[in-house]
């Protein structure tokens, strides 16, 4: 039997209410110009300061979860930056300095989201998974998936959004001879339109699932709200056609498309008479950017690329360059469903993946994402700032902690090679050309103790920044946490019930001075726990460790092992057979905390996806009952060689070893 949505949200609160304390919040506020601003309203809750003449704040608050803090001043842009428990601890005596952006006349706040639906496993979900989305109350429960970013989207002049799915109520039975197609119920739109955004592409692969018959419906959908759109119709001129609006009387176009047709018939896209998605490269963008009319600023967006890789296709790159080059002040990326690099080219912006908004993806990649929100000063870019989102159980949240660290490093440690970087302000990022400052350096009389890789984030390194070290007697090389979630302290966030962890009859996740996750033997059989879905986005033979700590109050065995998912595997098959590999082991003889390290290559071929499980049985020789706990659990692929100083590279983890 599947969960209810109340017995998830009983378990959240008994998560969240255990520690809940009052602290000071400080910083201090200035214009994006640096200079300090007095009188600047800083707010959470009911909680509300002014800012000094320096700029400065603190702020008392009563701290049981995250704290979003709301600050602005007159003659400036409102922003809200998010922090978990752990951030303000990590922070120490404040949250250093957070810039904010004048307001002038011609400036203007876009921005810009990713891929959403709402089907499939909003309404049925996985076994031992909570239902999101019930039919007949789809407006009603869709606001509580979004009621936690609405906040963010309402601050912005024109927010931007991919539908990726067409719309309607009644069955749709003309289906394109695809192998995924779905539809969302027609709601979407009120609630897109609820959560504050004004404009919606449906130039990809999924706006002719069902042809016409579907874009009908979604049409209609989209009639009754106020929202705009662009990139799909009955026929190509529809499709192609811009999407005109004004803010303050500057005229806007918005132009959407995909960027392939399909190896089927008939396709997904529009041609001549026929209807579809626009089908755009560069020689559509010529063509079409010279109709746009004149005075209008162009933002052109391209569904295109492959599916789950880290750098944009060539094809992309050179599309999306081809729309700046031809008048596109902005061009913004969809369809890998996980985040790739932005590159500010000839003083513009492009975003080539912009990761999943509203989707419900399970690989554990798709679920970091990010809001992108745009100053534009008339035609011309001004600013950028990235804020880190968490698809947390298929639900848009702010992301906090580990989470948030390890989606701004991934943006900029694959933004830089496009000549781009990232500037931290606050819980956010803002986009920058790369200066000719050098990576920051670490000099290490000797490296850290304990087991296993050290979180680059406790060197006190931002996410930001590569990074080298220099240290007497020790090698050292560098590393990314494909896991990103194993401190647990992101589940149940926000009122999210969680998912990705095996849980159930004796396995749970319990909040004490921090959230772990909690395996209780009571008798002599094996308890299996560990990722409850496949992450897809791994690199073939890369040397790799599973490291964290564990807690047992009596003697324990444990086994960790590797589970693939095979090419041709479906997802059940795969979670029922896939094959398993048993990479180490543990036998622990003494209650407490043990560090462990577990080192392993990934699989070379023939393998899909990966996960981690991990079995937990008593010790023969021990009394029933024991308890044991995981936390700060972590899957480092290795990027580095073992290296004695000097190169520089992105990380989330280091390890050291001695000098041969």
């Amino acid at each position: 039997m599947k969960p209810t949505l109340i017995a998830a949200l009983l378990l959240l609160l008994s998560i969240a209410g255990a520690q809940a304390a009052e602290r000071t919040i400080a910083g201090r506020v200035t214009s994006d110009a640096g200079q300090p601003i007095a009188d600047a309203v800083i707010g959470s809750g009911d909680a509300r300061v002014a800012s000094d003449a320096d700029g400065r704040f603190e702020l008392r608050v009563v701290v049981d979860g995250p704290v979003s803090l709301r600050i602005g001043a007159a003659g400036y842009f409102t922003m809200i930056h998010t922090f978990a428990p752990e951030d303000l601890d990590a922070a120490g005596d404040s949250l250093g300095t957070i810039e904010i952006v004048a307001r002038k006349p011609g400036r203007r706040l876009m921005l810009f989201a990713g891929d959403a639906m709402l089907a499939r496993r909003y309404f049925e979900p996985r076994d031992g998974e909570a239902r999101l989305v019930r039919r007949g109350r789809v407006l009603e429960d869709g606001k509580a998936v979004l009621a936690t970013i609405k906040p963010y989207v309402e601050l912005a002049d024109l927010a931007s959004v991919n539908m990726e799915t067409q719309l309607s109520e009644a069955k749709l039975t003309d289906r394109l001879p695809k192998s995924v197609t779905f539809y969302s119920p027609p709601e979407l739109a009120a609630l897109l339109e609820w959560a504050g955004f004004d404009y919606v592409a449906l130039g990809n692969n999924h706006t002719w699932d069902y042809q016409a018959q579907g874009l009908a419906a979604t049409n209609s959908a989209l009639g009754k709200t106020g929202l705009g759109y662009s990139g799909a119709g009955f026929d190509e001129a529809t499709a192609r056609a811009p999407w005109i609006t004004e803010l303050d009387g500057t005229p806007y176009a918005f132009l959407s498309y995909v960027g392939w047709a399909g190896l089927f018939s008939p396709s997904q896209a529009a041609e001549g008479s026929k209807g579809g998605a626009a089908l755009g490269d560069g020689d559509v963008f010529v063509e079409d950017l010279a109709a746009v009319p004149a005075g209008s600023t162009a933002v052109v967006q391209l569904h295109s690329g492959l599916e789950y890789t880290a750098a944009p296709a060539l094809s992309v790159r050179t599309d999306l360059r081809t729309a700046i080059d031809n008048g596109a002040a902005l061009a913004i990326g969809h369809h890998p469903h996980v985040l790739q690099g932005i590159e500010l080219y000839r003083d513009s912006l492009i975003a080539y993946s912009m990761g999943n908004f509203l989707f419900d993806q399970y690989i554990y990649s798709t679920q970091l994402g990010m809001l992108l929100f745009v100053w534009m000063d008339d035609d011309d870019l001004y600013r950028a700032e990235i804020v880190p989102m968490y698809v947390n159980c298929y639900v848009p949240t702010p992301a906090t902690g580990n989470m948030r660290y390890s989606i701004l490093h991934r943006v900029a440690r694959l933004s830089r090679p496009l000549g781009t970087c990232l500037q931290m302000n606050g819980a956010h990022a803002r986009v920058a050309t790369c200066g000719e400052s050098p990576a920051q350096r670490l000099d290490l009389a000797a490296p850290r103790p304990g087991t296993g890789p050290v979180h680059v984030g406790t060197l006190g390194i931002a996410p930001t920044e590569p990074v080298s070290l220099v240290i007497d007697a020790y090698q050292y090389r560098l590393g990314t946490d494909i896991l990103q979630r194993g401190d647990f302290e992101s589940y149940g966030l926000f009122d999210t019930p969680g998912r990705g962890w095996l849980l159930g009859e004796g396995v749970s996740i319990e909040a004490g001075e921090s959230r772990q996750l909690q395996v209780r033997l009571g008798s002599k059989g094996v308890v299996r726990t560990g990722m409850g879905a496949f992450e897809r986005v791994f690199t073939p033979s890369a040397p790799t460790t599973f490291s964290g700590r564990v807690h047992t109050d009596g003697p324990a065995l444990i086994r960790f092992q590797l589970q693939r998912r095979r090419m041709d595997d479906s997802f059940g098959e795969a979670l029922a057979n896939g094959p398993l590999q048993t990479v180490g082991g543990l036998r622990v003889h003494k209650a407490g905390w043990h560090g462990f390290a577990i080192d392993f290559d990934q699989p070379r071929v023939s393998t899909r996806s990966v996960r981690m499980l991990i079995d937990v049985a008593e010790d023969p020789d021990a009394p029933g009952g024991t308890e044991v706990s995981f936390d700060d659990l972590a899957w480092v692929e290795w990027h580095t060689p073992w290296m004695d100083g000097g190169d520089a590279s992105f990380a989330t983890h280091v390890q050291f070893r001695p000098q041969p």
